[in-house]
């Protein structure tokens, strides 16, 4: 009687440790992220994943680097990816070609780019006749070049524009003499402003709201993991509240990705975190931006309803 009683009483303990293992094991449901660039403007979702906050709300996540968004695009719809946090352009427009592609949340709503210029150039004026450089036609940087240089009362025909191909690529075309002003981002953009060459114009300052990345997924998955999707989003807004109030937390982080020096970090951190979206609700204000830049390439996105492009369902507006 004595060792049935012993029995009985191992049972509570018994199952009190079970039913977490087995809650655990039912809550850690995986899924991969890619990103396509690394920047401080990843600077979220590597925050989010660092600080646990997916395995928090539920989720197993791997991190994984995709040069290029189109390549980034392909994974995605090969289902090799759940989540990209991408440029919305190459999403876009693979989306107006008929790919099964919605957009989540922006994280980024503003161009994160300077225009610089050779140190001789220090307003409007002196830009005139001279050749500024951007990655291609019809890119971002390309929108911002017309933004800065309305801003500095210009317009692009009172410019060359040169598509250069890469950011560094244009830093190397400054500091060639090639063009005389260039459109760039951090980390070289920081680069640019240590070789002398004067920020002119910082593109947030204008207040164009402008998508410049977010949270991407195949329409299928959503709505087959809408509780997924629902964890996914939930553990990002946090992430995205920490890494604009804390900035010890979110340097510690940009430094094992980026693993630049301290001030680097520091600059690139500064530009970006004013244009960080928390939480991050999908604008369509801000993609319809992203449209205009693309039109000149991609005639069709002229007609189509973004709203069908966009899932907001998963964050509340602030």
């Amino acid at each position: 009687m004595a060792v049935k009683g012993l029995f009985w009483n191992w049972i509570p303990a018994l199952v009190l440790f079970l039913i977490p293992a087995s809650q655990a094991a039912a809550q850690s449901r995986p899924i991969k992220i890619a990103y396509s660039a690394v920047s401080a403007g990843i600077g979220t979702i590597w925050l989010t994943h660092e600080e646990g906050l997916f395995k928090k709300h539920g989720l197993d996540s791997s991190l994984i680097y995709i040069r290029g968004g189109t390549t980034a695009a392909q994974a995605l719809l090969a289902g090799e990816i759940q989540f990209g946090h991408l440029s919305p352009a190459p999403m876009m427009t693979a989306w107006i070609q008929g790919a099964d592609i919605v957009w989540l949340g922006t994280t980024i709503h503003s161009m994160v780019f300077t225009l610089l210029t050779e140190p001789a150039i220090t307003k409007g004026s002196d830009l005139k006749g001279k050749k500024i450089g951007i990655t291609r036609l019809g890119s971002a940087s390309d929108l911002a070049a017309r933004l800065a240089l309305e801003h500095l009362g210009l317009t692009s025909r009172d410019v060359t524009m040169i598509a250069m191909g890469g950011i560094p690529d244009i830093l190397a075309g400054l500091r060639a003499g090639a063009v005389q002003g260039g459109i760039l981002s951090p980390p070289t953009s920081t680069a640019g402003r240590d070789l002398g060459f004067r920020p002119l114009v910082f593109i947030p300052d204008l207040g164009k709201e402008y998508t410049f990345a977010g949270i991407t997924a195949k329409r299928g998955y959503v709505l087959a993991n809408s509780e997924i999707v629902k964890a996914f989003m939930a553990a990002l807004t946090e992430g995205a509240k920490i890494f604009k109030e804390d900035s010890r937390t979110s340097l510690k982080v940009l430094k094992k990705y980026m693993r630049t020096d301290d001030r680097t970090l520091a600059a690139g951190y500064k530009e970006y975190t004013g244009t960080i979206t928390s939480p991050p609700y999908p604008s369509l204000k801000g993609l319809e931006a992203v449209r205009e830049s693309l039109i000149e390439t991609t005639p069709s996105l002229k007609q189509a309803d973004l709203r069908k492009f966009i899932d907001d369902r998963f964050v509340k507006p602030r």
